[in-house]
Parts: structure tokens; C-alpha cells; sequence
């Protein structure tokens, strides 16, 4: 099986549209559009089955053992995960496509790929966020909102935005070292499931108006331009000079700050392009400063790393206090 993706039949229990996949087999199940989720489970009929709990019992005497279940495709008959007790709760492959749908109020859901891994043990449904937004220099990578999740016992549902094209399991290993778990809980099977998708659904349509905000005003940014006086106010206001009674450490420390900022406005990567003599410049030079380099623990487009990293990395209050001073000094 390439890439762990579930073959029955000799046919591959998954899609991926605009491209073929490298595992795809005489193109039989390319999209040439983004699908929705009926085109999915319905005409290419991706997880178009059921997950079920069973009684486990002895294989000895025969005898029920009423306190655990094993999870079967009711599809297939075939065991994908034991051990689970009474509260186990699933969350079935149709609900999954319902959530991502309930996402796009105002529009239609499209989904790029979904599949199975194994037999059944885990599944990935990758939906599209759609961007009509003009993007800054060099950044043109989709956007999309992962649902991944496990009924082997083996982990917890999740569902977050990311970049990364999920066509198999190893790109979706990529796609979830993208996962933030502090803004985007795993969900266990357990408790009240509905609650908890509940809560989930909120966190991602917080996340993505934060981040239209966020992008729209990267675009002020990055069409308005600054001038030697300009950045000289700018990095005096967010870091103001000491009085002649503060000790010699705090000079050197507000020193280094400055100086981080300087020579980050004179990196490359601060000068790409249209990027160069803007107000984004001047406020990516700080996250940027703060960050020295961390940002590339994030996988994934430009933008939305520096999202992250303005809202969630060491430094995020002096980083979001620099974004809006150079907003209130551009406009």
C-alpha cells in the first residue's frame, strides 16, 4: 500500500483534485475540480461507510466481556481498533464532511482530498479555505482546514488550518507538524462529543476572521511607505530611550533590541520585492528580531507563519504593540 493508503478492491479508498496524486492509479480517481462533499462520499464514493462498536469476547469460553468494545468497518467487517470501554464515542465519517461544511456559511465547502489509511484506522478529509485576497509578495500557497482522526484508540480527532496537501500519510505527517495543540485541542472520544465540536467550530472561525483582519491589514501595511524620521519615531516609541538614572544593563539590553531591529530590516528576506520601504517591512523587522529564526519552526506559507508567530510566540505582546503602532503610523 504506498503511503499507507487503504486499497479494496484494487481501487484506492481516496481522491485528490486539480492534480494526481503519485499513488493514483491510471487516473481513475482525479478530480479535475475541487469536489463537494456529496461529490465525495457520494459519486466517488470516499468514506462512504460507518464505524461501529462491537462486544469483545473471550476467545477461550466465549463469554462477552461487557466492559470493552472493539471498533469494526461495518463496511468490511474488519477490527480497526479494540480495547475501547463504554464511553468511547465516534465521531462517523459523515459527520466529519457535516462539520466542514457548517465552516462555510456563505458558501459551499470544496474539498481537495480525503482518504483511508490501513484498513480504517485513521481517515483525513483536507476542505478549501477559500483566498480571494491579494496575496504579499511571494506568498501563493492554498489554504485549507485539516479533519484527521483515529478509531484504533490511538489518538484524538483534530481539525486546524494548514498548507500542506494531504494525499497520503506521510504528507499528512507533514500537515500535522503545522498543528498548534495549545490553540487547536485534540478532541477525545469521550464526554459530550457534540459540545466539543461545538467549541472546536467556534476556535477555527475565531482563528480565520483573525486572520482576514490580519491579512487586510498587512495590505495597509504594505501599501503605505515610511521615511528615515519615520522609522527613527517608530522604533523610539515601541522601544523609548531609558533615563540617565536606569543601570547600565537595561541601557545594553534596550541597545541590543534596537540593534536586532536594524539589522533585521537589512536582512534579504525583509527586503523581497514590493515588501521593501513599507510599513510591513518595519514591523516584520521586529517579529523577525524577537523571533531570530524561530519562525521556521512553522511549516507552512509566509503569512501565515507570521500570523502564528504574532498571536502565539515568545515576545507576542512587543510584537502585536510594533504591528499596531506601524498601523496607527501609516495611516
Amino acid at each position: 500500500m504506498p503511503a499507507n493508503i487503504s486499497f479494496q478492491n484494487s481501487k484506492a479508498e481516496a481522491f485528490t483534485s486539480l492534480t494526481p496524486a503519485w499513488w493514483d492509479r491510471k487516473g481513475e480517481y482525479v478530480a479535475d475540480q475541487h469536489l463537494t462533499s456529496k461529490q465525495v462520499w457520494g459519486k466517488r464514493g470516499v468514506l462512504n461507510f460507518e464505524y461501529e462498536l462491537r462486544p469483545i469476547s473471550d476467545a477461550k469460553t466465549g463469554m462477552k466481556l461487557d466492559s470493552y468494545r472493539h471498533c469494526i468497518r461495518k463496511d468490511t467487517g474488519v477490527t480497526v481498533g479494540c480495547g475501547m470501554t463504554d464511553g468511547y464515542r465516534i465521531v462517523q465519517p459523515r459527520q466529519a464532511f457535516d462539520f466542514l461544511d457548517d465552516l462555510m456559511r456563505d458558501g459551499v465547502m470544496r474539498y481537495a482530498s480525503a482518504g483511508v489509511l490501513g484498513k480504517g484506522e485513521e481517515i483525513w478529509i483536507l476542505g478549501v479555505i477559500p483566498n480571494d485576497d491579494q496575496p504579499i509578495y511571494g506568498e501563493t500557497h492554498n489554504r485549507y482546514v485539516l479533519w484527521t482522526d483515529r478509531f484504533d484508540g490511538g489518538g484524538t480527532l483534530k481539525c486546524f488550518p494548514c498548507v500542506t496537501r494531504v494525499e497520503c500519510a506521510n504528507t499528512l505527517a507533514v500537515a500535522l507538524s503545522e498543528w498548534n495543540a495549545k490553540l487547536f485541542k485534540g478532541i477525545r472520544h469521550s464526554g459530550d462529543m457534540q459540545a466539543k465540536l461545538d467549541a472546536a467550530r467556534q476556535t477555527l472561525v475565531e482563528v480565520e476572521t483573525a486572520f482576514q483582519k490580519y491579512n487586510a491589514d498587512c495590505q495597509k501595511l504594505i501599501s503605505a511607505r515610511f521615511n528615515r524620521d519615520d522609522a527613527r519615531q517608530f522604533i523610539e516609541t515601541l522601544l523609548p530611550m531609558l533615563n540617565d538614572d536606569a543601570s547600565q544593563r537595561s541601557k545594553s539590553i534596550r541597545e541590543r533590541k534596537v540593534q536586532a531591529v536594524r539589522e533585521a530590516m537589512r536582512d534579504e528576506t525583509n527586503n523581497l520585492g514590493e515588501m521593501k520601504g513599507t510599513w510591513y517591512q518595519l514591523a516584520n523587522a521586529v517579529t523577525f528580531a524577537i523571533d531570530h529564526g524561530n519562525v521556521l519552526h512553522f511549516r507552512g506559507d509566509q503569512r501565515t507563519n507570521r500570523f502564528r508567530s504574532l498571536m502565539m510566540n515568545d515576545g507576542a505582546n512587543l510584537k502585536r504593540k510594533a504591528f499596531d503602532l506601524a498601523l496607527n503610523m501609516a495611516s
